[in-house]
């Protein structure tokens, strides 16, 4: 498994060399590392609370001084070094020391988790990880807006995913053997949170999917780009490249038999897969099943999972759990306000003034919650103040599905009468606002003085939207 140029590499594939470390201290620290490894390679009996040794990595053989000075010699790529915050991920592993991440550099045959290696680079490794939740970066935006948004008392994190699988397992089979937390058809029953073990079953679902199914891979940030990238920009991209190394690291080192198969727990798997709705489009995995539980027994995090699927054919890289169906979320992720929302467009009044409504509104309680919503407005504001990454222009159809229109598409609509552009649901305002985008300033401003506005939750949106617009430097 080998990284791509491209930046599509797969996890724990991508090699690193070390440039401007002298032959001898090589030599040393490879001669010390051999000193210490196991006899044993096997990535079953790493200890977790150490970080793996190079032996310990695939039987990744040590690189000795002379294959240094060629790879270096072979790139004759450097970078000025940057400052870093004592203790961070970037100062403890040595990023200043890390080559460019740069198609020259991966032709070498050096292991990138050799990094992780180190006491210090595991440890501050793992501090930042424990905080990440992996929802965040996966490639599906209908999957990850709803956890980037809405604000949780426990966010669901690594943290929470990797603290007690084994524990996680045990706690699912003890709910899965009583008869009151087997909800059948979309029986819904929040009270049963605890004794049910609702957050169980969320955590062991992940850990399967991300340890023992198809792993966990960031959306590259500089995937696109890999040839031009600034000092900052490339330290993210090795960044983002440690973080996979280090969560299949972190994967190999835990139990691998408590994978929930068919094979291994027949009776378990079968009576999950019972859950499965007949009338469903797409059959539905034994985890999505299990994400879909932890919802309906009252897990606020499963409660924000969500796929809306518009295809009868199953993608294999995408997840099809719809626990949003069964939260106190449901109405709010369920409205197409919120799909508007989800979408990436240009700043328009009309539209930010009914996302901002529908902010209110949650916040307030007006809906019928158990508890008022909180939102991220840092998030939000990056989402809807910074210009949309491709030129294209998305808009919801009166049927739900996404109607995309690209740049030719939009200079053909201006062709069209004001009549004909409204039949395609998208009237000229929009098409004024994709080819001569308003600020977010300008909208809010506008809003501010042509909407008669007397909800005071509204007004409190506004001047929280504003807040963190300007606090992130957005608000031009």
């Amino acid at each position: 498994m080998q990284r791509e140029v491209s930046g599509g590499r797969k996890s724990g594939t991508a090699r690193w060399i070390w440039s401007g470390v002298f032959g001898l201290a090589v030599v040393m620290i490879v001669a010390f590392i051999l000193l210490r490894a196991p006899s044993s390679n096997s990535r079953t009996s790493l200890n977790i609370d150490q970080p793996p040794s190079v032996t310990e990595l695939d039987g990744t053989s040590p690189i000795d001084a002379t294959e240094v000075s060629e790879v270096v010699m072979k790139t004759g790529l450097t970078l000025p070094p940057l400052d870093f915050p004592p203790g961070s991920v970037e100062e403890a592993c040595g990023f200043n020391d890390f080559p460019p991440y740069h198609p020259s550099t991966f032709e070498s045959d050096w292991d990138s988790r050799i990094p992780l290696t180190s006491e210090e680079c595991w440890s501050a490794m793992e501090t930042h990880i424990n905080t990440i939740n992996p929802f965040h970066s996966v490639r599906n935006s209908d999957s990850r807006r709803p956890f980037e948004f809405v604000g949780l008392e426990e966010p669901l994190t690594f943290g929470r995913i990797f603290a007690d699988p084994a524990g996680d397992f045990l706690r699912v089979q003890d709910a899965l053997s009583r008869s009151q937390c087997l909800l059948t058809d979309d029986e819904i029953n929040w009270e049963l949170k605890e004794s049910c073990h609702a957050e169980a079953f969320l955590n062991y679902a992940l850990f399967n999917r991300i340890c023992l199914g198809s792993g966990w891979e960031q959306e590259q940030t500089y995937s696109s780009n890999i040839n031009d990238l600034t000092p900052e920009q490339d330290r993210l991209a090795w960044k983002e490249s440690l973080e996979e190394e280090w969560v299949e690291m972190k994967c190999d080192s835990l139990d691998q038999t408590q994978e929930f198969s068919s094979e291994l727990y027949p009776e378990l798997h079968k009576l999950v897969m019972s859950f499965q709705n007949p009338t469903t489009r797409i059959k539905k995995s034994a985890q999505e099943l299990l994400i879909e539980l932890s919802a309906r027994l009252g897990d606020e995090a499963a409660g924000l999972t969500a796929s809306f699927p518009q295809h009868s054919i199953r993608h294999p890289a995408l997840y099809y759990e719809e626990g949003y169906k069964f939260g106190r979320f449901a109405a709010l992720l369920s409205s197409t306000t919120w799909q508007e929302l989800a979408l990436k467009q240009v700043p328009n009044a009309d539209r930010f003034f009914q996302i901002f409504h529908m902010l209110a509104k949650a916040e307030s309680r007006e809906d019928d919650t158990i508890e008022a919503i909180q939102f991220d407005y840092g998030q939000l504001v990056q989402h809807m103040c910074v210009p949309p990454t491709t030129e294209a222009l998305d808009y919801i159809t009166a049927d739900g599905y996404i109607a995309r229109f690209t740049k030719a598409d939009i200079e053909e609509l201006l062709e069209l009468e004001p009549e004909e552009l409204r039949e395609l649901e998208i009237g000229p305002d929009g098409v004024e606002d994709f080819l001569e985008p308003k600020s977010c300033k300008e909208v809010v401003h506008e809003i501010r003085q042509q909407r008669e506005i007397t909800f005071l939750p509204l007004i409190d949106v506004l001047d929280r939207f504003e807040k963190a617009a300007l606090e992130l430097g957005v608000y031009e």
